[in-house]
Formats: C-alpha cells, structure tokens, sequence
C-alpha cells in the first residue's frame, strides 16, 4: 500500500507536471484556421469609410470596431500595438465563446491581466511542479474561511462519528462495510480517465493548465473557463454531445478538476477545492460549480486522526449535478492498479441524524444497532452507497484495517453556481 501511495502521489503530480509538451510562447500561437481567415481579410478593408459622417476610418479604427472596441485607441490602451495583434486575440477569443475581444479583456482585466492575450499566453504555459504546489496552496487559502467554517461543521459531525468508526456495532460502521464493496468496484470507473489524462493533446493540455490556474486564483469560472472544461471532458470521455459520460454510460452526473492539501492555515483542516461540470446540458447551457470539501481523514479501525493526509490533482466524476453535492460525505480511499483512488458519498440528512443519534449513546450493542436500523433508514444508506462519486490521483494515508480502505467524514460545500 505505502508503495502504491507514493506511486499515487507521483501519478497527482503527474497528471498535473507530466502534462507537458513544449512551453508556451511568449505571444498567442495562431491556428491554422486564424491564419486562414487572416488571409481572407484584403486591403480592401483598410478603405472603408464612414460615410455618414464624411470621416474616412484608419485601418487599426475598422478591426477595434470589428473586436467591440470603439476605436483603436481604445484598444491600444488595453495593450495591442497594431491591427494583426488585434485580429489574432479576437480570433482566438471567438474560437472560444466569447462575443468579441472586448468582452474577453475586461473578463481577463478583472482577474489582473492587462488583455485577453496576455491571459491565454499566460495560463496557457506548462504547470511545472513547484507552480503546482503553489496553486494548490493559493487555491486553498482562496477558500480559507469558507473552509475554517465548514471545518466548523465537519467537527462537529467528525468528534460523534469519528471515534466510533472502528467499533464493531455502530451505524457509522455498518455505513462504511455497506459502502465498501461500491467503493472498490466504483474505483475501476476511473482508470480510463487517467489513461486518456496521460496522452492528451498540446491543446487539451493547455486546456488544463488554464482550469487549474483558475482554481488556483479563487476566481469565478467564466466562459473561457467553460471553454476549457468542456474541451478536457470530450477529451476523456466524460463529455459527449448527448451528455453520456463513459462512467457507465450515466447520463445526469458530473466532471471535476481538483487541487488540494492540508496546508490550509487552520491545524488539522485537510481541504480540496474543485471545479466541476455537468455532462449533460440544460437549455443548452452546462451547469458548472466550484466546491470545496474538508473533513479530518481517519483510519477505519483505529480512529487515529492524519492531519497530514495531502490530496493532489485529481480527475473525479459524481451522480447527478455539479451544484447539488453540497452537506456531510463520507469518504473510502484505497489503491487501484497502482493508482490512488477514492470514492465519495453525499450522505442523506436521515442518515446523518441517525449517525450522530447512535453516536451519542453511551454504550454500543448489536441489539441497539438492530433497533437504530430501521427498514427505511436501511434502504436510505443502501442507496447511498449505490453510485459513489470516484476520483483519482488522491493519497490517503495507510489504513490500519478495512481491507486497505480508509474511510473519512467531512463537509462539501458549493462555493459558487453557474452556468455557460
């Protein structure tokens, strides 16, 4: 196990260093198509006039008004020195959902570039390992007091259930032998997802490093960043044009990148930050959430606390919509074919009122178990266990017991919804 948890931690990193190609040049790099409809643009338009009021328009004024600007002075001030550097930006922008170029400069302004070029040739460059940690960090202190709040909240489920996670006659322990079996077969969905991860196209790849600086920013996704999921889960499968995603073939479910750790600031808080995307559209738009989930990992049988616990990069795919996995989860970590994986349940309230009613009793029997399980409560934790989210590229320490299955409590909760 501790072999396959380093290989894991090196596959987290991987997904997020190994992605490499070349890096990214200095300025935008024009697609074959740009250059094109570059061509197809003839001098002829450097002679149109405005011949309303009799004023005849420079070169640079006609492609500002082209790219939503009001003249190429306007433009200039954003940052473009002539009319090609204004062409290539807004081709690249419209390529990618945006209106026109204007629209994508002030999006990239309010995240603190100077223009929407300086943007993509920015984000757009290879994560290297020590940019990745940084990210991580930045994403988590971005949702420092989300975190510190739902932190709150995790406690307080985490020091009734957590300590009797190991006991033979408990509901949090019937919980986690019911999940287990789901969690391990559930763990086999996300291989292929890795294996397409690994061989992505330069593109793609760009695609990436362009979601995870976001994360790392605590911005809000905008339509670039729509852009850009959507491209990756085509890429893997996750995506398709009739919203089924290859987890099998499930049709209402959703898609995350996710970056994390324990260096959160507050002692013993282990958090993730996600950006996640619904694989089916609704009204042709894809809902899309940004969620952040903490919880103090444990080892199942010992209830030994491992605040060090560190989570990196991972690829992760849930049931139902992105915005909808927001209360108490239940975690099972494990390895897969030298992979670290995990997968996580949403856990109804009715099974979160009975967990922490069986915690608070002051003695635990089979006979007291046999009465807290009731028919509908049975049935409730049945289906709960039934379709576990599962991610990869997650490390979690050794576990002392379970079958080499940690299980762990925490809090998701949905910092932003939209939709693109």
């Amino acid at each position: 196990m501790e072999r396959n948890l380093k290989t894991g931690l090196l596959l987290a990193t991987a997904i997020a260093v190994a992605l490499t190609s070349s890096p990214a040049s200095a300025k935008i790099k024009v697609p074959g198509w740009a250059k094109k409809a570059e061509k197809a643009i003839t001098n002829g338009t450097a002679k149109l006039a405005d011949t309303a009021n009799g004023v005849s328009k420079s070169t640079e004024d006609v492609f500002a008004e082209g790219v939503g600007y009001t003249n190429f002075a306007a433009a200039q001030a954003k940052g473009y020195a002539d009319a090609d550097s204004l062409q290539v930006a807004n081709l690249e922008a419209t390529a990618n959902k945006w209106t026109n170029l204007a629209e994508a400069d002030t999006a990239s302004a309010v995240m603190g570039f100077k223009n929407y070029a300086d943007r993509m040739a920015a984000d757009s460059a290879a994560v290297g390992q020590s940019e990745f940690a940084q990210i991580r960090t930045d994403a988590i202190k971005a949702n420092n007091l989300k975190i510190y709040v739902l932190d709150t909240l995790a406690r307080r489920i985490y020091n009734k259930i957590g300590p009797i996670v190991g006991g033979s006659d408990t509901l949090a322990r019937y919980v986690a032998d019911t999940c287990l079996e789901p969690a391990k077969s559930g763990w086999g969905k996300i291989t292929p997802f890795v294996t397409k991860a690994k061989a992505l196209d330069g593109a793609t790849q760009e695609a990436v490093f362009r979601v995870l600086r976001t994360i790392g920013r605590g911005n809000k996704p905008d339509r670039q960043t729509a852009t850009d999921m959507l491209a990756v889960g085509q890429a893997l499968g996750m995506v398709s044009a009739n919203g089924l995603a290859l987890v099998g073939n499930a049709y209402k479910s959703n898609f995350s990148v996710s970056v994390g750790g324990s260096a959160t600031g507050v002692v013993g808080i282990n958090a993730s930050v996600a950006l996640a995307m619904d694989t089916f559209p609704t009204n042709g738009k894809y809902g899309m959430a940004v969620t952040v989930n903490t919880g103090a990992q444990l080892a199942a049988g010992t209830a030994d606390i491992f605040p060090g616990a560190t989570i990196g990069f991972g690829l992760g795919w849930g049931p139902g919509s992105a915005a909808d996995g927001e209360g108490m989860t239940m975690t099972a970590g494990g390895s897969l074919a030298a992979i670290d994986v995990a997968a996580q349940w949403s856990v109804p309230n009715d099974v979160v009122k009975a967990l922490v009613t069986d915690a608070l009793k002051t003695e635990f029997t089979l006979a007291g178990l046999t009465e807290t399980l009731t028919s509908n409560l049975t049935a409730s934790i049945q289906t709960m266990c039934q379709v576990p989210g599962v991610s990869a590229g997650v490390s979690i320490p050794v576990p002392a017991n379970m079958g080499d299955v940690t299980f762990s409590t925490g809090y998701t909760y949905v910092a932003w919804r939209g939709s693109f």
